[in-house]
């Protein structure tokens, strides 16, 4: 196969997915928001209620604490740091830089490269006070900020051994449901419809270690700081997504890749 008919079939593909990038995200997310109207709404619930656990954990995890989120609505998190934690993260991030890496694509780089400057900052420059406070409010926004980057991945193409073609339709369909469930609570919240949510899923409406238990009696929030936080952090996520599908639409991802395949490839043809 020569150069030239070998750059046809690429083009083709990458307008092939550029097809797929456009049209598929609208149908899943109302596919999604049509099922969340549905019995089936409660199966998505459960899952909610997950993203919400992991929310909490990712926060421990990226300041190198062990931690198990659970999905009946606990997370299981261990105080001590841990070096297995940090470092075991750091390794992931990394094998994710290389496969990108050496396939010559640029956002599985710079998603390493940026939740690796994330966890060091995290780990090393937070006190302990904000690093609990941030896992307190890392539950509910888990669930708009986790479920809104499971939606965007599905633009960025990931190394071929993630699997990532058939898994982003998955991930786009639980990621949306996930968010559109938190943000109509949320709405409703913010419009006094629906009251601030105290307690915990275990505990029932009276346990004290509720998130938001915890942000008014320890960290002096009130219901409007908390409604408007929420909101403001629910509108920001969605704004966020339409932002990728609008980059996504106009291809800034195939120019950027473009650009750094030409000066790479260029400069290695140059060594050679």
């Amino acid at each position: 196969m020569n150069e030239a008919t070998q750059g046809d079939e690429l083009e083709a593909e990458a307008v092939r997915r550029w097809r797929i990038n456009l049209i598929a995200p609208p149908v899943i997310v109302a596919v999604a928001w049509l099922v969340t109207l549905t019995p089936f709404a409660f199966f998505l619930r459960g899952f909610q209620v997950w993203v919400h656990e992991f929310g909490h954990a990712t926060v421990a995890w990226l300041t190198g604490r062990r931690a198990l989120p659970l999905p009946f609505g606990w997370t299981n998190v261990e105080p001590e740091f841990s070096r297995f934690v940090y470092f075991g993260v750091l390794f992931l991030l990394t094998v994710l830089a290389v496969a990108g890496w050496r396939e010559r694509k640029f956002w599985p780089v710079a998603i390493a490269a940026a939740v690796a400057g994330l966890q060091f900052w995290m780990t090393w420059h937070w006190p302990e006070a904000r690093q609990q406070f941030w896992f307190s409010f890392g539950g509910v926004a888990g669930e708009f900020v986790l479920s809104a980057l499971a939606m965007m991945l599905f633009f960025v193409e990931l190394p071929e051994k993630f699997r990532w073609g058939t898994c982003r339709y998955v991930f786009l369909f639980l990621g949306a449901a996930c968010f559109l469930l938190s943000f109509t609570f949320w709405q409703r919240v913010h419009a006094g419809l629906e009251p601030v949510p105290l307690g915990t899923l275990v505990g029932g409406e009276d346990d004290a270690g509720g998130d938001m238990n915890i942000l008014i009696e320890e960290y002096r929030w009130n219901f409007i700081r908390i409604r408007e936080t929420y909101h403001g952090l629910a509108v920001a996520c969605a704004w966020a997504v339409a932002g990728a599908y609008g980059l996504a639409a106009c291809r800034v991802g195939r120019a950027v890749e473009w650009v750094l395949n030409r000066f790479v490839g260029g400069r290695a043809a140059g060594e050679e």
